[in-house]
């Protein structure tokens, strides 16, 4: 008690130790809950060209996949510096990194044909390359990919709008099925079988004693 005392006097306040494990738990808490708003932005996002969401950003895939013809032109999605340039037969193929400002970076992969080099100054206007289908890819499409701070982020929440791959256009490259179609589906109406029903009473021959219970006979029209 006269120790306490002593220490309350002296205006001693304890210090409150958050357990490590408890500690992690709630920084990642924090770090999730992190929101991006559009003053974070260096300037206005465009898409890298006109297209079709085939694939959406998960934790599997940390970005998208945005499908339209070959060798349509691929343009950064907002000014910036070439960064890497990397020509590949595997994984994302040719693919080109431009750096941002406010810590922005974004990554088009499975490109064709590459124009620019490392340190090249760009903006929404320049022609990076074209679409393409090296790498891992079963049709025409960019992956796109956007990161702040190192960190990926959904390039849906910065861009504009994407139609999502039309169920008319048959099966989307590279991650089909993975996103509800615009267009529904029109499937024929295959119209079922009738069925006419004949009764046939088997007491209409010359034997009077013969069972008056009918027949059932189905005649497919």
């Amino acid at each position: 008690m006269g120790v306490s005392f002593a220490l309350f006097l002296s205006g001693y306040q304890p210090t409150l130790a958050i357990p490590p494990i408890k500690q992690s738990i709630a920084q990642a808490q924090v770090t999730q809950e992190q929101v991006i708003t559009p003053a974070d932005f260096p300037d206005a996002f465009n898409l890298p060209h006109p297209g079709y969401l085939t694939t959406k950003f998960s934790t599997w895939h940390p970005g998208v996949d945005v499908a339209t013809g070959y060798g349509m032109p691929v343009k950064p999605v907002a000014r910036g510096t070439i960064a890497e340039v990397s020509l590949g037969f595997w994984g994302l193929g040719n693919y080109v990194i431009v750096e941002h400002e406010q810590g922005f970076r974004s990554t088009y992969g499975h490109m064709g044909k590459v124009f620019v080099r490392k340190g090249d100054a760009v903006d929404s206007s320049s022609i990076m390359g074209t679409v393409g289908m090296t790498g891992r890819t079963s049709g025409p499409h960019t992956h796109l990919e956007v990161t702040k701070d190192s960190r990926y982020i959904d390039p849906l929440t910065i861009l504009p709008a994407i139609s999502n791959w039309p169920a008319t256009a048959g099966k989307a490259p590279y991650g089909a099925g993975e996103i509800k179609a615009d267009v529904k589906e029109n499937k024929p109406k295959v119209s079922e079988p009738k069925l006419k029903l004949n009764l046939i009473n088997i007491n209409e021959g010359t034997n009077p004693q013969q069972s008056r219970l009918p027949l059932l006979q189905l005649d497919r029209i």
